[in-house]
C-alpha cells in the first residue's frame, strides 16, 4: 500500500474478527468457493496472503479496531427503526469509511481466487491514496451501502460470501457479505444512484440499512444453489 520495500506481513483481506462467529469447536471454519472443486476446505485462520507490510497493517487497524467494536455492539451509537429501515446516528465518518474502502481496495489487489471478480481498474490507485493520506473523501465518492442479513428475524453473522460485481445504472458495484451484512460498493467517476448516495454514511455520520431476507437476495440464495450442485456445501454435523 505504501509502495515501499519492505517485509511483507501475512494479511487478511476481510478482518480477522470478522471470522469469529464461523469458527468451529477446533477453531475451523468452512470456505465456501465456486473455484474449490475438491469440495469445501476447512482454514483455522481467516483468508490471507502476504500483501501488506507491518507500518500499513498497522495503520488500518485502528479502523477494524473501531469497526468490530461498532458490530459487537461495545459501542454505542443511535438506532432507531422506520419500518424495515435502521438509521444509525453518530459513527466517526473517516474510520467507518476508511474501513470500508481499505477492504474494497485490499479485495482489488489480491491474488486470492476468492477475490478474482473485485477488479478497480483505475480507481484503485485512486482509492489507495485516499486510504494512505487518511483521507475518506465526499459521501458521493466510492459511496457504500449496508444491510443487514436475516433469516428467520436472525442476523446471519456466521456468513461470509465470495465477493461478485454488477452494475446498476451504468455503474460498476461490488457485493460483499461478512459481519451479518451486505456491502453494495459503488465504483465510478460520475454521480452514484440517488439510493445509494441518500443510504451511505453522511459526513455527520448518519447512515442508513435496510434489513433484508437472504431469501429475497438472489446473488447470495443462486450462489448456494451453484455450491449445492457442485457439491462444495459441507455435510451437516450433529
Amino acid at each position: 500500500m505504501c509502495l515501499k520495500k519492505k517485509v511483507l506481513k501475512n494479511s487478511h483481506i476481510i478482518p480477522e474478527f470478522i471470522y469469529s462467529p464461523l469458527y468451529d469447536e477446533k477453531h475451523r471454519f468452512h470456505v465456501l468457493s465456486n473455484m474449490n472443486v475438491r469440495g469445501p476446505a476447512k482454514l483455522q485462520k481467516g483468508i490471507r496472503e502476504y500483501l501488506l507490510c507491518g507500518e500499513c497493517e498497522g495503520m488500518l487497524s485502528k479502523y477494524e479496531r473501531y469497526m468490530s467494536l461498532i458490530l459487537s455492539g461495545r459501542l454505542e451509537v443511535k438506532a432507531s427503526h422506520n419500518g424495515g429501515l435502521v438509521i444509525l446516528e453518530g459513527l466517526d465518518y473517516t474510520k467507518f469509511r476508511l474501513f470500508g474502502l481499505s477492504v474494497l481496495w485490499r479485495a482489488s489487489v489480491s491474488s486470492l481466487k476468492m477475490f478474482q471478480q473485485v477488479r478497480l481498474g483505475p480507481h484503485e490507485e485512486t482509492m489507495r491514496k485516499m486510504i494512505l493520506d487518511e483521507n475518506p473523501g465526499k459521501p458521493d465518492q466510492y459511496p457504500f451501502m449496508l444491510a443487514p442479513i436475516v433469516h428467520e428475524g436472525i442476523v446471519q453473522t456466521d456468513l461470509i460470501v465470495q465477493p461478485t460485481w454488477t452494475r446498476a445504472d451504468g455503474h460498476y458495484s461490488y457485493r460483499f457479505v461478512f459481519g451479518g451484512l451486505a456491502w453494495v460498493f459503488v465504483v465510478s467517476s460520475h454521480k452514484p444512484p440517488s439510493v445509494i448516495e441518500n443510504a451511505a454514511i453522511s459526513e455527520e455520520g448518519r447512515t442508513i440499512m435496510l434489513v433484508s431476507d437472504i431469501e429475497r437476495m438472489p446473488f447470495i440464495t443462486n450462489f448456494v444453489q451453484e455450491l449445492a450442485a457442485k457439491g462444495q456445501l459441507p455435510a451437516p454435523t450433529c
